[in-house]
């Protein structure tokens, strides 16, 4: 059984970009899943729009835009920025966030960072998840165990 933390968030954006800025690295990739389309996401070169790896689809009906990047040092800006730009959190825009390293699930935020449903995965350890709670980033966090598959 492989220990994971449930976050709770109060800061959505604080928290992505957090866990990106952590998470960046040349074998890290991010997905973003809901209406999208028209976003400065889907515009970036890098972009691919299919499942990849352990980043797979969360809602499958009524299926939503599903947009994967590289996370690597280069791009945490630019995904920044274009998350920035005018995407909200929610039904009119991101609803799932994955981010994957090592072709493993690192972070997952789904349902619009639902309280149930954000966890952190290792490479993601207890010292950073203190400094979002002392930040305000999170209300807070606990450890569980994972299911076994």
């Amino acid at each position: 059984m492989e220990e994971i933390y449930r976050l709770v968030t109060r800061d959505r954006p604080g928290l992505l970009f957090a866990m990106m800025h952590a998470l960046a690295a040349e074998d890290s990739r991010i997905s973003f899943e809901g209406r999208l389309t028209k976003t400065d996401l889907a515009k970036m070169e890098c972009a691919v729009f299919m499942e990849i790896g352990v980043l797979k689809r969360a809602t499958l009906q009524p299926q939503l835009d599903f947009i994967v990047l590289p996370l690597t040092q280069q791009n945490v800006s630019p995904i920044e920025k274009a998350v920035n730009s005018k995407i909200a959190f929610g039904e009119g825009g991101i609803i799932h966030v994955q981010i994957e390293k090592n072709e493993k699930m690192a972070f997952a935020a789904y349902d619009n960072f639902h309280r149930e449903y954000v966890v952190a995965y290792p490479p993601v350890n207890p010292a950073l998840l203190d400094k979002l709670v002392e930040a305000r980033v999170l209300r807070n966090y606990e450890r569980a165990l994972q299911p076994c598959s």
